[in-house]
């Protein structure tokens, strides 16, 4: 089995770079893997010497099979450069593995990855294979499952999937606001994930510059599925303020797999079992949120019973 090729995204974050880069070449298949490098240009002067910082990294003799590095003349924003880099892959490779310059991955990610696209290339109804997971109370290290969600850290498709999100510009129109209620709350998951509607909608202001949330309402349009592992290959260190749309979080902090993800469902039916579980992951950090929100209220017990009956008398 040929090894897919790995495209990466850097911009502006020449620690962050490195350590996905350092991460990627503790894969055993990466000395055996085409690389494509896309590096967005500059937006500000503040930005000049950090850009500078990666490009140069980006330039060293990396320890891929063959590297090709492509930086853009101009800033054309984290959209256009993934959306354009992804495109310009699949008019060479039927598959690709893409990943952005804030992922920390696992030593079996490539092992993964190579295994799942192989595994369901002629499956059309997968469209996307995930490297992430969010953490799951029951789960089975060794096993992947599907789902109709996505997690764009870490992640690999097909041409023709790719293909179909293009022709239908799916990355041009918020359609999931014009659908019913039922239908918003299903695509951000019982409204316990409305970022994803939200960075349509401020994508559309102009107000964003988002790929992910396109592709995710593609698929979801489509009702096609995707691959998750049961425990994740991904970390994602870009919850640190850094990023352009993360912000700082632990929300989504994740424990690495040690283990080889080497059992893939052959039925292609959602796992009610991964649904419950991430169910329960948005559950948790919602009430986490709302007891922030409210737990200067908490002080004292005494606090907290009138704050109790306030509550139950509204």
């Amino acid at each position: 089995m040929d090894n897919t090729p790995i495209v990466i995204f850097g911009y502006n974050r020449p620690s962050h770079f490195e350590r996905t880069l350092n991460s990627i070449f503790n894969n055993k298949e990466a000395s055996d893997t085409e690389a494509f490098i896309f590096i967005d240009g500059v937006s500000n002067e503040t930005d000049e010497l950090n850009n500078q910082k990666v490009i140069s990294i980006a330039s060293r003799e990396l320890k891929f099979r063959k590297t090709t590095v492509h930086i853009r003349e101009e800033n054309i924003g984290c959209k256009r450069n993934i959306i354009d880099g992804v495109s310009e892959v699949f008019s060479v490779h039927k598959q690709a593995i893409i990943i952005e310059d804030d992922l920390i991955l696992g030593k079996n990610f490539l092992n993964y990855m190579n295994n799942a696209l192989s595994f369901y290339k002629q499956k059309e109804d997968i469209w996307h294979v995930n490297g992430y997971c969010h953490p799951q109370i029951i789960h089975n290290k060794k096993n992947a499952s599907i789902s109709r969600l996505v997690q764009p850290w870490g992640w690999g498709t097909w041409n023709d999937r790719w293909e179909k999100f293009i022709q239908e510009k799916g990355f041009e129109k918020n359609i999931i606001s014009t659908l019913n209620k039922k239908l918003r709350d299903e695509f951000n998951f019982y409204d316990l994930a409305p970022y994803w509607e939200s960075a349509l909608k401020l994508d559309q202001l102009n107000e964003n510059s988002i790929w992910d949330a396109y592709w995710y309402q593609t698929i979801f349009l489509n009702k096609g599925f995707t691959v998750f592992p049961q425990v994740s290959h991904v970390q994602n260190i870009g919850f640190d303020g850094s990023g352009l749309h993360s912000g700082k979080s632990k929300m989504f902090d994740s424990k690495i797999n040690t283990a080889k993800t080497i059992n893939f469902p052959e039925k292609l039916k959602e796992s009610k079992i991964y649904k419950f579980n991430t169910y329960m992951f948005y559950k948790k950090h919602r009430l986490i949120d709302y007891y922030n929100f409210h737990k200067s209220k908490f002080s004292s017990f005494s606090n907290f019973l009138v704050w109790l009956k306030n509550k139950f008398k509204g």
